[in-house]
């Protein structure tokens, strides 16, 4: 590690990161977009930053005040975001899929003086801003600029910052606020420190979790924790080139083209890997090959779950089918990957399972907006599958007495944004932070998540069922299934409402309308033979007698899930009302009987 490498690592904000970062790869490429039309050096990225920093401050931006953004995956968005901090500002991202009576709360809420966004959400911004009470001036990059500054004049409009100029900037400073996804409510602004999130890298660092450079891709919402952690902030201290891929659900598709070193995922994009993974297992000509070695990869596996010793004969003889393996990883896009986090939700061990076999090593670990991200995490060459690691350096854990996972440490928030009440009730009487989920430990030390503190199912027969653990039993059961909710609190069987993944499913039928391939007959067989496996790994409380298959898809920021993919569950439960009566009525053409 370099001089200025290490001063990265060792910054107190981010703003002195990105200077070591500028400073040691000036002519490496810092960011691009994915279809190649954009590639910046880092130091032009700080070129066009002290220029845009210019341009916010002739529209009155300065220390104490706040850009909010709605972008998609663009450069541009780090760049405002690095622009604002570099004025003593606090930059805020917003999910583009916001109602625009909740944005316009969300610019009140967030105190917001600027918001740069699109043409694409431009109409929505101004409706919001109209009927907001701080009315912040609106930047509209791609604009013709008659009505509102565009990119050009944002990067012209006022004089720039001088080469080297920085903030004075505290490790206690508001770094930025992110927004928690309204699953229980109102959303809340978490405001989250530089030393939040510096401790946080410095913490993945000494576990042996941050590979310096290399290639990361932004795919996901600039206001979910994990692209703002993996594709910005880890890259700003680590120097990783960071690709920008404006279209989510193809970005999957771009890994063999990328090669990501460092790479952010959910559950539900693992699963998809995995059935292109299956798919190319079942088309290659090496197909033998790699399903021996899938064998043995599992076996290695298993014993590591098991906690037994690795059988050096068995790794050796999956060794020797490194070359096949590591092509089936170079078509995945995987074969580089040096930190490849899975997050936002539960992984399904069958998943993780596969993953392994192949010879990826997914990193498990857990961290909500309140903790910055990560806090606790897997680390290199010690992990243990299905949990989510241990603490991160300096962080105390601890489990309460009806299972609550308590923390403290470096990475826990500051507070919510300008909401006393519900940051004291955030804590305990102690200090702890409480997360509002169920966890368990080990004799080890790792801890491993059961499920949210207020969604335990208590069935008819007094029986404590587990959503998320049935719900992930399920996902990995067929590539069929999209998201789906475990029903049963107060009945006396479990149920699921079954939302179908849309371009497998399609790919399947040749249909794409999602009401058509609820219908279908082969869709319906094919999930009651997976669900009729899924159960044998339940036990009886658990396992799903019926199912009905939604006529919808449901996509982020809906009813349905939120911005970062996790199910709104109330919503839901309101909306399918109809259905749930159903699948605890008479038979009906619509519900599926699995047993």
């Amino acid at each position: 590690m370099t001089a200025t490498q290490s001063a990265a690592l060792q910054a107190t904000d981010l703003c002195e990161a990105f200077a070591a970062t500028v400073a040691d790869r000036p002519e490496q490429e810092a960011m691009r977009s994915s279809d190649g039309a954009v590639s910046l050096t880092w130091a032009q990225v700080d070129e066009v930053v002290r220029q845009v920093a210019g341009g916010l401050g002739a529209l009155g931006l300065g220390e104490g005040r706040t850009t909010c953004m709605m972008l998609a995956n663009r450069y541009q968005a780090a760049v405002v975001d690095l622009a604002t901090l570099h004025l003593g500002a606090v930059p805020v991202s917003l999910y583009n899929s916001t109602a625009t009576s909740q944005l316009t709360y969300l610019l009140d809420d967030a105190r917001c003086d600027v918001l740069v966004t699109e043409t694409a959400f431009a109409d929505k911004a101004r409706t919001a801003i109209a009927g907001s009470q701080r009315k912040p001036k609106l930047v509209v990059i791609d604009g013709d600029g008659t009505g509102e500054p565009n990119w050009g004049a944002l990067t012209g409009a006022g004089t720039p910052l001088a080469p080297g100029t920085r903030p004075t900037l505290s490790a206690d400073d508001v770094l930025t606020v992110v927004y928690t996804s309204g699953t229980t409510g109102v959303p809340k602004g978490a405001e989250l420190t530089h030393a939040n999130i510096l401790d946080q890298i410095r913490g993945l660092h000494s576990l042996g979790r941050l590979p310096m450079g290399g290639r990361s891709l932004s795919y996901l919402p600039f206001a979910h924790m994990g692209d703002r952690l993996c594709a910005y902030y880890m890259p700003i201290v680590s120097g990783s080139s960071i690709t920008y891929h404006l279209v989510p659900k193809t970005a999957a598709l771009l890994l063999p083209e990328l090669q990501p070193t460092l790479y952010m995922a959910v559950p539900r994009i693992w699963n998809y890997v995995m059935g292109l993974a299956v798919a190319a297992i079942e088309a290659s000509p090496e197909r033998a090959e790699l399903e021996k070695a899938l064998e043995l990869g599992a076996r290695l596996h298993d014993d590591r779950l098991a906690g037994k010793a690795v059988d050096a004969t068995l790794r050796e003889e999956w060794l020797s089918y490194g070359e096949a393996l590591s092509g089936l990883r170079r078509k995945l896009g995987l074969d580089a990957g040096e930190l490849l986090f899975t997050g936002a939700a539960p992984l399904p061990p069958e998943t993780l399972r596969f993953f392994a076999a192949i010879g990826v090593d997914l990193c498990e670990c857990y961290g909500q907006s309140e903790t910055a991200g990560i806090i606790l995490c897997n680390p290199a060459g010690a992990a243990r599958p299905v949990t989510n690691g241990v603490p991160m350096p300096g962080v105390e854990a601890k489990i309460a007495e009806d299972g609550e996972l308590l923390l403290k440490g470096p990475m826990v928030m500051k507070g919510y944004r300008g909401k006393p009440d519900l940051t004291a009730d955030a804590f305990d009487a102690d200090g702890w932070l409480k997360t509002g989920d169920i966890f368990v430990t080990d004799e080890a030390g790792y801890y491993r998540i059961v499920d949210r503190k207020k969604e335990i199912i208590v069935s008819s027969t007094g029986k404590n069922v587990s959503p998320v653990l049935v719900e992930n039993t399920l996902a990995a059961s067929s590539p069929l299934i999209a998201p789906s909710v475990c029903i049963g609190d107060a009945q006396a069987y479990v149920t699921a409402l079954i939302a179908l993944e849309p371009e497998g499913t399609a790919a399947m039928t040749g249909e794409s309308d999602p009401a058509r391939n609820a219908a279908d007959p082969v869709v319906r067989d094919r999930l009651r033979t997976a669900i009729l496996a899924a159960n044998e790994n339940l036990n009886a409380a658990e396992q799903v007698r019926r199912f009905l298959i939604v006529e919808s898809t449901w996509l982020p920021g809906t009813d349905e899930l939120t911005p970062t993919m996790k199910l709104r569950r109330k919503p839901i439960a309101e909306k399918y009302a109809k259905e749930i009566e159903l699948l605890y009525g008479p038979p009906s053409e619509r519900v599926v009987e699995v047993r």
